[in-house]
């Protein structure tokens, strides 16, 4: 990415998201474009303490205790929701493996989720919401708790960074 020597404290463009994921359901969200060091990019991902979905919003829940209500008319461009088609396997018990079958299991694709296995769905808030209530029988659950799967800061080209400097 940057030789972290020479840019420490240098200022570049990033885009700033995070991933969370309840059960087979994923939340991308981007958080924004910053102009900042590599260094505090990476720190604003970090900065998201949890997600919560209820019917008609999203609450986004930040480690200093501040938070942001999204719904579909305000900041939908901001997220977008993905599904894990992979078939769900059953757990194992950890402990009771022997250590080969436990290497083995690190190696079995069977639990290895990739890129192919997710599918992008054009899901407003209330359908992401009924999708969880029913595939998971839980009609009279009134919200769900996502966990964090990824963050990412995404350098941009300076190409782009100039866009981004005449835009504003």
């Amino acid at each position: 990415m940057f030789n972290q020597s020479t840019t420490k404290n240098q200022r570049h463009s990033f885009a700033v998201g995070v991933e969370y994921g309840h059960e087979d359901l994923f939340l991308e969200l981007e958080l924004g474009t910053f102009h900042t060091t590599p260094l505090h990019a990476q720190r604003i991902a970090n900065s998201v303490n949890s997600i919560i979905l209820l019917k008609d919003h999203m609450v986004v829940i930040f480690k200093n205790a501040e938070s942001i209500t999204i719904n579909d008319d305000f900041l939908k461009h901001a997220y977008k929701f993905r599904v894990c088609t992979k078939p769900k396997l059953p757990p194992l018990e950890l402990p009771a493996l022997t250590h080969r079958e436990r290497e083995e299991f690190i190696r079995n694709q069977a639990y290895i989720v990739t890129e192919e296995d997710m599918k992008e769905v054009n899901w407003d808030i209330k359908t992401a919401f009924q999708y969880l209530q029913q595939q998971y029988d839980a009609r009279d659950q009134a919200y769900f708790s996502f966990s964090l799967s990824s963050s990412y800061v995404i350098p941009l080209s300076t190409h782009m960074q100039q866009e981004v400097q005449h835009a504003t």
